[in-house]
């Protein structure tokens, strides 16, 4: 999982000390879902087509994820990653979804790690460019 956290927000240029928690958390969440659709570009084409069958029955249907993750990781309430997805996210069953999704990924395509961290760091990278040039455009850096 992604550490979308304050000490991201501000490594990317927001104050974080002038933001309300309902404006971090919307922020986080557009990361997130960035990240998401960045991902999932990559990791597409890598799965058969009766892998992304499975895969969108695991991340869209709740009574699967439901199943899935009893079955696979009875304790995924408990773990601090969940609770972090959690916190994110509007409800339990969204929660679920993009962790059963994401735990999923990881035994299905070797190397997700790797390329999610990879795509974690160039995106970054990015917002972080982003900000500079329009620090620049603006006069506030040289």
């Amino acid at each position: 999982m992604f550490n979308i956290d304050d000490a991201l927000l501000t490594k990317i240029g927001y104050n974080v000390a002038m933001l309300t928690e309902e404006q971090k958390d919307k922020y986080k969440r557009e990361i997130q879902e960035e990240l998401n659709r960045r991902v999932a570009e990559r990791f597409l084409p890598e799965l058969s087509d009766d892998e992304i069958v499975e895969f969108e029955d695991v991340q869209g249907n709740p009574d699967r994820t439901r199943r899935w993750l009893a079955e696979f990781h009875g304790d995924y309430a408990t773990r601090e990653d969940y609770k972090a997805v959690r916190q994110l996210m509007d409800s339990d069953e969204e929660a679920m979804s993009f962790y059963a999704a994401a735990l999923w990924l990881r035994y299905a395509i070797p190397g997700y790690g790797k390329m999610m961290q990879e795509v974690f760091d160039e995106y970054v990278e990015e917002l972080i460019d982003m900000r500079n040039e329009v620090n620049k455009q603006l006069g506030l850096i040289a």
